[in-house]
């Protein structure tokens, strides 16, 4: 039985992009982490630009987690954007066969 893997992932950063957009950079950011991954090109309505982690373990309030950054080149915001995102897994890679969460 596969176990359970669960956290959650934090956006930080302030942009003209669209909710929808927003989220689905948080979930690319997720999936980079949960398959090891270190870098994505991402896309969207209006921005290009890069998806990416260094390997930070940083602290925001009570979570902590592995830090993403995007930079992305935006029709809507002046100059580069730069959005930063961290992925804080509560299963530590283990997963559960359930959570009582």
């Amino acid at each position: 039985m596969t176990g359970i893997r669960w956290g959650f992932t934090f956006l930080m950063g302030n942009s003209l992009i669209s909710n929808e957009d927003k989220l689905d950079l948080v979930a690319k950011a997720t999936l980079l982490y949960l398959n090891g991954e270190e870098r994505t090109e991402v896309s969207g309505n209006g921005f290009e630009g890069i998806l990416y982690t260094n390997y930070e373990w940083k602290v925001v309030g009570g979570f902590s987690g592995q830090q993403f950054d995007a930079v992305l080149d935006s029709d809507t915001d002046e100059g580069k954007l730069r959005l930063r995102f961290l992925v804080s897994e509560q299963t530590l890679r283990q997963g559960m066969a359930y959570s009582a969460n």
